[in-house]
């Protein structure tokens, strides 16, 4: 994970990013929502931060939704899918039925292994780190590594789809041709509630590592706009959101 512009773009896998767009609310919004709860005044930074770790730590969490953050994020559609299982967001995505979608994959260097305790998931193997192993079809002849193979494979899909507009075929049913690995892009809007939760979820590693990455990227951002908020959420998250 690269850091291109920070407050505005960190790069994510070989062509994706989280791009920052605006937010609203800080810190002191946190505790002033909370403290008009009881009409108590603020009795200075320290005493805040205090206040911003006791709503967290005791899951006093409604005035955290008074802040909001946009984001602008590119990545692939199988880390969409995941991104996507968290409904508390406001989403728009790029539309493959009204925009050819670009040539451009994510094509890994480094590969996992499946792991045969957890089915759902991938462990690190050394064998596996330089473009993935060499394949073999179905006769034992040994062919391209990974990472070649599928680039070829994601080449010869999206040869297809533009044969398919240029055929006249509907955007909406070419794209049944392109791969899970081709990019996609949306604009996300959280608020800092639900967006805690999502970090604490793909923030950790046993999260698939390409969305774990997204996670960071979005937690680095985070950070640096609330940072009180932050250190509570550091101090406190395996006590206090679910997992």
């Amino acid at each position: 994970m690269e850091i291109i512009n920070m407050n505005k773009e960190i790069k994510v896998l070989d062509k994706g990013f989280v791009r920052y767009i605006d937010h609203m609310g800080t810190d002191q919004r946190i505790v002033e929502a909370a403290r008009v709860s009881y009409g108590s005044p603020s009795k200075g930074k320290e005493a805040d931060q205090k206040l911003l770790e006791y709503l967290f730590k005791n899951k006093h969490t409604s005035p955290f939704e008074m802040c909001k953050i946009t984001f602008n994020i590119k990545m692939p559609i199988f880390v969409m899918r995941q991104y996507v299982r968290h409904r508390m967001q406001n989403l728009n995505e790029v539309s493959a039925r009204y925009t050819q979608l670009p040539e451009e994959f994510y094509i890994p260097k480094e590969w996992r292994r499946q792991d045969n305790v957890n089915k759902q998931g991938s462990v690190v193997d050394e064998t596996f780190l330089n473009y993935g192993p060499t394949l073999t079809n179905g006769e034992g002849q040994q062919g391209y590594n990974a990472s070649t193979a599928l680039l070829e494979s994601c080449s010869a899909s999206y040869g297809v789809y533009k044969a398919m507009l240029r055929a006249g075929i509907a955007k909406e049913m070419a794209r049944f041709c392109l791969p899970v690995n081709i990019y996609t892009e949306c604009y996300s809007c959280w608020d800092l509630k639900n967006l805690l939760h999502f970090i604490t979820l793909r923030d950790d590693s046993h999260a698939q590592a390409e969305i774990q990455e997204y996670g960071k990227a979005i937690k680095t951002i985070v950070t640096e706009l609330f940072p009180g908020v932050m250190k509570a959420y550091d101090k406190y998250k395996f006590e206090c959101i679910e997992r």
